[in-house]
C-alpha cells in the first residue's frame, strides 16, 4: 500500500517539475526558427520571428511561475 502512495507522490510532482524545466528552457533557449514541430505553436506565434520570440519568452516565464506555485 505504501508503494502506491510513493508512486502517486512522484506522479503528482511530475507536472510541476516538468513545467519548471520547460519554462526555464523555453525562456532561455527558444527555438531559433519558426517550425511546426517543436515549441509553442499557435497561429499568432508563428506569424513572424518577433512574435515567435516573444511568445516563447512569455510562455517560458508563465510556465516557470505556475510550476513554482
Amino acid at each position: 500500500m505504501i508503494g502506491f502512495w510513493i508512486f502517486m507522490f512522484f506522479m503528482v510532482a511530475l507536472l510541476p517539475a516538468s513545467m519548471l524545466a520547460l519554462g526555464k528552457y523555453f525562456k532561455q533557449n527558444a527555438p531559433k526558427d519558426i517550425n511546426g514541430v517543436f515549441g509553442y505553436r499557435s497561429v499568432r506565434s508563428m506569424q513572424n520571428q518577433d512574435t515567435w520570440q516573444f511568445a516563447h519568452e512569455h510562455f517560458g516565464q508563465t510556465w516557470f511561475v505556475v510550476g513554482r506555485a
